[in-house]
């Protein structure tokens, strides 16, 4: 199927019959019907300008340390909530954790593997809409309103460390992705607007990106990126850009490290130790999808057992990402399948972190 993706923030140039298109292939997309075609099957000039973000979607920063949550929330809305590219469900099981009265929940998501753990973990309380390729405007008018949308386009051709990266605008890759998110955004963003009803946005990639990269996205979006580090929550490195409108999370990104550097969790505390495992270092490096991914030589063989060095067991690292051991085992999933998804997951503690700061805007139970 023939979509159109924007190239350019102030590109004014062609409409949808022009050769500005690209295909994306694979199982990324189905041919619709002309009468609920994709949100991003529009033409650039319809794109060019990009709506001003309103003082209902994007409310302006308060210190973190001064914000002072309500202890009655009864009167505040329910969350109705959009994840795109939303993997093992961290966004929700984040939003569980911090007890907000969830309404709905909706994700988009294809790989087989993750939905099977969603389902195994939250039965039916996630609804599943199929690719972010095949998102309509009339699915978004029916699911609607929304008032929280978040999410993360896959990283893989975005990373520094991959020599191979296709960047943003190659229909081959993954990088292109992040244009089904913008023009999600875009038309909820403008829906919130015109009925003045509350949106708040969070979108997460990873840090190593080019500043090209960073640079575009931060122009469609109008704002730039703060930066965050599970680092100061738990034992792995792992530096992420956050686009976000969330009340408070520019001061937040500020103060993060001077918040946690003292009570920072150190590697020991998440090993099994009724197996006698001990760490070698107090942090490891970036989980990835490889179970070969800390090879660094800070973060090679973290772990000592019975006089060897060795490796993290799979339960070690869900804990590392903040999810209950055995999270992920399910079914017949192999350890590397089960890395795979973990390593494409967020830190369960740093997006609960960042989605406290809505604890005065929505209901909690």
């Amino acid at each position: 199927m023939r979509r159109q993706i924007p190239t350019n923030k102030g590109n004014k140039q062609m409409a949808d019959n022009q050769s500005s298109d690209v295909e994306l292939d694979g199982n990324q997309s189905k041919i619709v019907s002309s009468s609920n075609t994709s949100v991003l099957k529009r033409s650039i000039a319809e794109t060019s300008k990009l709506p001003q973000i309103t003082s209902s979607s994007s409310p302006k920063p308060s210190k973190l340390l001064q914000l002072k949550y309500l202890s009655n929330t009864s009167d505040l809305p329910k969350l109705r909530v959009l994840s795109l590219f939303d993997g093992i469900g961290t966004g929700y099981y984040a939003l569980l954790k911090l007890g907000f009265d969830i309404e709905v929940f909706y994700a988009s998501e294809i790989d087989k593997d993750a939905l099977t753990v969603t389902k195994h973990n939250f039965s039916d309380n996630i609804k599943q809409l199929g690719s972010v390729t095949e998102i309509t405007k009339k699915m978004l008018d029916e699911i609607s309103p929304i008032n929280l949308l978040f999410g993360g386009s896959p990283c893989s051709d975005l990373s520094g460390v991959n020599h191979r990266k296709r960047g943003l605008h190659d229909p081959e890759g993954t990088g292109i992705l992040f244009y089904e998110f913008y023009l999600i955004w875009e038309y909820l963003n403008g829906k919130a607007s015109r009925a003045n009803t509350p949106f708040y946005w969070l979108f997460e990639n990873v840090a190593s990106m080019e500043n090209k990269n960073k640079d575009t996205i931060s122009k469609f979006f109008e704002c730039q990126p703060v930066v965050l580090d599970s680092l100061h929550l738990s034992p792995q490195r792992r530096k992420r850009y956050f686009w976000s409108s969330l009340p408070g999370i520019a001061m937040y990104a500020d103060i993060q490290k001077d918040m946690y550097t003292f009570d920072a969790p150190k590697l020991d505390d998440y090993l099994e130790k009724n197996l006698d495992r001990q760490a070698n270092v107090e942090v490891v490096g970036t989980i990835t999808s490889k179970r070969s991914c800390l090879q660094d030589s800070k973060s090679r063989n973290p772990v000592c057992q019975d006089g060897k060095y060795t490796g993290l067991y799979i339960t070690e690292i869900e804990k590392i990402f903040g999810l209950p051991a055995h999270f992920t085992d399910v079914g017949d999933l192999s350890i590397s399948s089960r890395q795979k998804l973990l390593g494409r997951a967020w830190s369960v503690q740093v997006i609960m972190d960042v989605l406290r700061l809505l604890s005065n805007k929505f209901a909690k139970k």
